[in-house]
């Protein structure tokens, strides 16, 4: 589904748990939280949003970067299956890596296959330039609560916001889970409230928010009724 000139969305719409996938067109094509390979009900989460980008007119091959708001299996099961068809390189925050080898840790000793997660580079607060000529930015804010080193981005031709599981619908992420933490949850919802400009609030699970005023109110809602 095409949100913008650049943002293509692909909303999850299986009974297991899987996230939200987006594509960044551009110079170079950025995949933001690829998702499952297969959900815990069998579905081929893959193969799905496959079959979607390729009714898009695009395709996993063609994607340069794979960006994971942080480091769930739902968030980026499928990064290994997605970098052998593509070649894309790798980006999330350097905590999440320790994350990662801890859910590796625990599903392979239940004897559930597990794939790798090698980063090309780390990603921190700032600007991310893509693209040869350095034209395309992207903004990354740090925003734990989550997990230690959730992330956000910022695309600022089309507006929007990607949160990862930091802000949903009327909601926010889990905190119980390791590396949550219901304070700097707190500070990283202060932290996005500030931010202007945003008129489309892309989360990891659930649908988009859109208009600048109702992203605004979603916070509000969130911060009154959270925090």
């Amino acid at each position: 589904m095409r949100l913008t000139e650049k943002i293509f969305a692909y909303f999850w719409q299986g009974r297991g748990n899987n996230c939200n996938t987006y594509l960044i067109t551009g110079e170079k094509n950025i995949l933001i939280d690829p998702g499952h390979l297969v959900s815990e009900l069998g579905e081929r989460c893959l193969e799905q949003l496959s079959s979607q980008m390729l009714a898009d007119g695009k395709s996993l091959e063609q994607v340069d970067l794979i960006i994971c708001t942080h480091a769930h299996p739902d968030h980026c099961g499928s990064v290994e299956a997605v970098q052998e068809k593509s070649g894309a390189r790798l980006a999330l925050h350097k905590e999440e890596v320790e994350l990662w080898e801890k859910w590796k840790e625990y599903l392979s000793s239940t004897g559930s296959p597990f794939p790798s997660l090698k980063p090309d580079f780390f990603l921190q607060e700032g600007e991310l330039q893509v693209g040869t000529d350095n034209s395309e930015v992207l903004h990354i804010y740090v925003t734990p609560g989550h997990t230690s080193g959730s992330i956000c981005i910022y695309e600022p031709q089309g507006k929007a916001l990607f949160t990862g599981d930091t802000i949903f619908s009327g909601s926010i992420g889990r905190t119980d889970l390791p590396g949550g933490d219901m304070r700097e949850m707190a500070e990283s919802i202060k932290r996005l409230s500030s931010l202007e400009d945003v008129e489309l609030l892309l989360p990891g699970h659930m649908g988009p928010v859109k208009r600048a005023e109702r992203v605004k109110s979603n916070i509000r809602l969130i911060r009154n009724y959270f925090f």
